[in-house]
């Protein structure tokens, strides 16, 4: 049939492009410490995708800084994620300096301290040289044949600079903003947020646990509704745990009510590669990686308890588990709002599922974590997502173009056979004219509300089991 038309013709168009895209919560932001005296680390707010990215912008994994280990640990348990990482250490104020006689065995010395600087030599007050009469490489002063060492290495002073990491503080972690818009600390998250366009999904302050940063955390994690994974303090037993949970006790405070945290303890041992050594260290790195993994694999609504973690080598004291015994040490650690670690025929795993809203807040389904971060996934979907809409005129048709895209977004996401985006139990969106009274809508100002139910958790199983004896007739019977 030709084209051809002598007439007029009417092409229908959809009047709307609205679309939910589904918002990614699954990126990890690190506030933390990374050698920057190192030439190479130059890059203020990296982008870490891999390990090689790991190393060039953060070093080598060296015991206490906590950046580098921190994203080796969620690569791993992840298999890939997207990090950002804010790094509080600074080369002048984060250091202290030291004196000392040092002595040599075998023509060596070595200095314990970390990222050693400005190193100074002296045999009986006459300054030594380097390159002649000793050197210094990876922490060992060696001596030098010919040089004023080679027979006498008594009497020797050493004077360096040193990282010192005792002298990082809360604020240095918390941060601020001046007078001229710069922030420092985890106030950095708003920068990483517009530089890199994304919405903070979650956070991490691995090795420091005071409630100063806490709460710190919380603040910024209500505003952003973002979920953060934060570690008790490494001298927190069971004991200590039940009752700092309420009050401080023996100078730690875990009295905390938020929804968007989880609480971890104890501290976990991890294999460290570049040092050869395993070490304890902050359990909250593989909490981020695991949640990570499972919104992948999975979606937001499986729980991250019951979780296998592939990087965990053991924990920094035995942790009795028994799966029907509510007095366990993994029972009391969870009644407690605090996810802890077990060890299940010899394969650990993180086990605990709510937020540390629970049990003095909040025991119902909002405290569950899976809950908490499925509900800001389908908040910030349809919330991002309706920036197309904004400054639209505002007519039936517009309502239809909002309304449609969120219903049919509730019914994929309430799918039944879809396991990979089955993450609530239903939902819908409405417009409800009692909401939007004319003098609203001639201002400007339009609501829509809608409700949705997350998957719930299957925290607790029980089964009831009897011993009947009529059973007995029946198998001799047949």
């Amino acid at each position: 049939m030709s084209d051809f038309l002598h007439g007029a013709e009417t092409i229908e168009q959809k009047s709307s492009n609205f679309i939910i895209n589904e918002a990614d919560i699954s990126n990890v932001i690190i506030i933390g410490t990374a050698p920057s005296y190192l030439a190479e680390i130059n890059e203020e707010l990296p982008h870490i995708t891999n390990d090689t990215e790991a190393v060039r912008y953060l070093g080598n994994n060296i015991d206490g800084f906590t950046l580098p280990d921190a994203v080796e640990t969620i690569l791993q348990e992840s298999g890939g994620a997207d990090i950002y990482t804010i790094n509080i250490f600074d080369n002048d104020k984060h250091r202290s300096s030291v004196d000392k006689d040092i002595t040599f065995a075998n023509g060596e010395c070595k200095l314990e301290e970390i990222g050693i600087q400005n190193l100074v030599l002296n045999k009986s007050e006459e300054l030594l040289t380097a390159g002649v009469d000793y050197k210094y490489e990876n922490n060992v002063i060696t001596v030098l044949e010919g040089g004023k060492l080679e027979t006498d290495q008594n009497n020797v002073k050493a004077s360096y600079k040193y990282v010192d990491f005792s002298k990082i503080t809360d604020s240095d972690v918390i941060g601020s903003t001046d007078k001229d818009g710069k922030r420092t600390g985890l106030q950095k998250i708003y920068d990483i947020a517009s530089i890199y366009g994304i919405n903070p999904g979650i956070i991490i302050v691995p090795g420091f646990t005071s409630k100063n940063v806490r709460d710190a955390v919380i603040a910024i994690c209500e505003k952003i509704k973002a979920y953060a994974y934060l570690d008790c303090d490494n001298k927190t037993t069971l004991p200590i745990a039940e009752k700092a949970r309420l009050n401080e006790t023996e100078g730690i405070d875990l009295t905390c009510s938020s929804d968007r945290v989880m609480l971890l303890a104890p501290t976990v041992k991890r294999y460290n590669s570049y040092q050869d050594t395993t070490l304890d260290k902050p359990y909250s790195p593989v909490a981020a990686g695991l949640r990570v993994k499972l919104d992948r694999e999975r979606n937001t609504a499986k729980s991250i308890s019951n979780t296998s973690c592939v990087t965990v080598k053991g924990s920094q004291f035995p942790i009795y588990f028994k799966l029907n015994d509510k007095n366990c040490d993994a029972n009391r650690f969870n009644a407690q709002g605090i996810t802890t670690l077990i060890n299940y025929k010899g394969d650990y795993r993180i086990w605990g599922t709510r937020s540390a809203c629970f049990p003095n807040k909040n025991s119902g389904i909002e405290s569950f974590e899976s809950v908490r971060r499925t509900a800001d996934f389908i908040e910030k979907s349809i919330e991002n997502s309706s920036i197309q809409m904004v400054d639209e005129n505002i007519t039936k048709g517009f309502i239809d173009d909002v309304l449609n895209p969120i219903n049919n977004a509730f019914a994929k996401w309430a799918n039944p056979t879809d396991k990979k985006n089955n993450i609530i139990y239903s939902g819908e969106a409405w417009y409800d004219a009692n909401l939007n009274p004319a003098e609203s809508i001639a201002s400007g100002h339009i609501i829509f509300p809608y409700k949705f139910c997350p998957l719930g958790v299957a925290e607790r199983i029980t089964f009831y089991s009897q011993i009947d004896i009529s059973l007995i007739t029946k198998a001799l019977g047949e």
